[in-house]
């Protein structure tokens, strides 16, 4: 009873603080894989954040004084809004590396010419960075990534109250090294592939110097496509493992994050 009363009898700090915690979530669902997907429809989405702010409400610490100018509140809700975005974002950069790593593969391969549609995001995408992309997000729901994703801004509420955001220059320092490490992180994917096509390369000029009358445009093309997808399916178990770490790296980047700010 004490629960429904609180949800049901606002105050003006109250119900401020409730916008507030929506829109942190808000942010969440347009950044984070899977939760921002175009095929889900809004109103689930917008139901989906308004249960999971109902039930965290009474556990969250409310604003000290409600904010009394519209521009003060635009600025609030701004801050909340970047707070869920970042989280999520963060993780998205995490898949964007697989679409690096997908279109190093596809150039080497042959596949560069060929891309599909992503039903997510509506863009043409390489063949390959989409397997990955697929792969990852079934590991990702694997090992619950998106209760630990939902479990981390919930988190966030204790390690950055509403309203206490700041964008300093240690968060940007901080997101920069993300850029670089998930760069990093699409060359290690790709790397055994690209090796495999590379080292085939060397052998084609050595047929070719070898032997004149080789067309190697002709036999050359299905050579590299053939080694390519085993290669992939050689090296997908090291990339679940390395998917699997580096998601957990991301939710501990996270928490790190929110304790920084």
């Amino acid at each position: 009873m004490e629960i429904l009363d609180t949800l049901f009898n606002f105050s003006s700090v109250q119900f401020q603080s409730f916008i507030l915690i929506a829109v942190r979530f808000s942010g969440l669902f347009v950044s984070a894989p899977m939760l921002s997907n175009r095929n889900i429809p809004k109103m689930v989405k917008i139901g989906l954040i308004m249960f999971c702010s109902v039930l965290i409400f009474p556990f969250v610490d409310l604003m000290a004084e409600p904010v009394n100018t519209n521009l003060m509140l635009f600025a609030v809700i701004s801050k909340e809004f970047a707070v869920g975005l970042i989280m999520g974002f963060f993780l998205t950069l995490v898949f964007i590396s697989l679409q690096v790593a997908g279109q190093f593969i596809d150039y080497q391969t042959g596949f560069g010419m060929i891309n599909v549609l992503d039903p997510e995001s509506r863009v043409q995408v390489p063949i390959m960075g989409q397997f990955l992309y697929i792969m990852a997000m079934l590991l990702f729901l694997i090992i619950s990534g998106h209760h630990w994703l939902i479990q981390s801004l919930v988190q966030s509420f204790q390690a950055l109250p509403l309203g206490f955001f700041t964008m300093d220059k240690d968060l940007v320092l901080f997101i920069n090294t993300a850029f670089v490490k998930i760069l990093v992180l699409s060359f290690k994917i790709a790397a055994p592939v690209v090796a495999a096509i590379f080292l085939s390369e060397m052998a084609f000029g050595v047929m070719a110097r070898a032997i004149p009358q080789m067309n190697l445009l002709i036999v050359g093309l299905p050579v590299k496509i053939g080694l390519g997808i085993f290669m992939i399916s050689m090296v997908l178990p090291l990339f679940f493992w390395v998917m699997k770490k580096e998601f957990f790296n991301i939710f501990i980047s996270v928490k790190n994050l929110m304790a920084m700010v």
